[in-house]
């Protein structure tokens, strides 16, 4: 078949008119944690999006050694489902030091059902996570455990700037307490990634380390 000229603008009108295809988007980042200057272990972060649709996986593996032997055990893997900039779905499993953790939960309407090792019952559908990786949860005042999946009741506030360690360097961010139910702090660069956090333990103060912060997150979430 001989394709007219009129027949070959047509085909380009209506391809125009077509709507785009969002290309799939993926970035992965490793943070080490440190603890008194020793590495006690990793957390991982992959992240996916096809269209409106993102999925996060997470992986943390913590050993702290004394005198050679290993005192503490934990590790952690979990996958989340957000759609258009709300959680769809969780899945998580966690082994604290042989104390074995999970949680299974999905959003059904304007709730979250959650079937967790510590908690089971509902949330409201517009809940963060405590995957830290989005600024954007912030303001979201119940966070879902994903150790366990008991609702945290969050109160993000703001606390200075700080030039926060990353590795080979430092980079500028603002920092945020999360409350006294999740008592760590979280640090954001300008552009809105998560550079890292820190918290408490055994009196011992343990800092998230990012390998780097390229490629971005907050690019592919601000899409949502």
């Amino acid at each position: 078949m001989i394709l007219s000229r009129r027949t070959l603008m047509s085909i380009g009108v209506a391809a125009l008119a077509m709507p785009s295809v969002a290309r799939a988007q993926t970035a992965s980042r490793r943070y080490r944690l440190d603890r008194a200057g020793s590495e006690i272990g990793t957390h991982d972060i992959s992240i996916s999006r096809s269209g409106d649709t993102m999925t996060v996986d997470v992986s943390i593996a913590i050993a702290v050694r004394v005198l050679g032997l290993v005192a503490y055990r934990y590790e952690m893997t979990s996958r989340e489902i957000w759609q258009n900039g709300m959680l769809r779905s969780i899945r998580s499993r966690s082994d604290n030091n042989g104390d074995a953790t999970f949680v299974n939960a999905d959003r059904s309407g304007s709730v979250i059902r959650i079937d967790g090792s510590a908690f089971a019952g509902t949330a409201d559908a517009g809940v963060g996570t405590t995957s830290y990786w989005n600024p954007a949860i912030l303001d979201r005042p119940v966070w879902i455990s994903t150790q366990g999946g008991t609702p945290l009741d969050i109160r993000a506030t703001r606390t200075g700037t700080a030039s926060y360690p990353v590795s080979g360097g430092t980079v500028a961010t603002t920092a945020y307490a999360l409350g006294a139910e999740l008592p760590a702090t979280v640090h954001y660069t300008a552009s809105g990634e998560w550079a890292g956090s820190t918290f408490d333990a055994r009196g011992s103060q343990v800092t998230y380390i990012a390998d780097s912060l390229s490629p971005a997150f907050a690019e592919i979430w601000s899409e949502s």
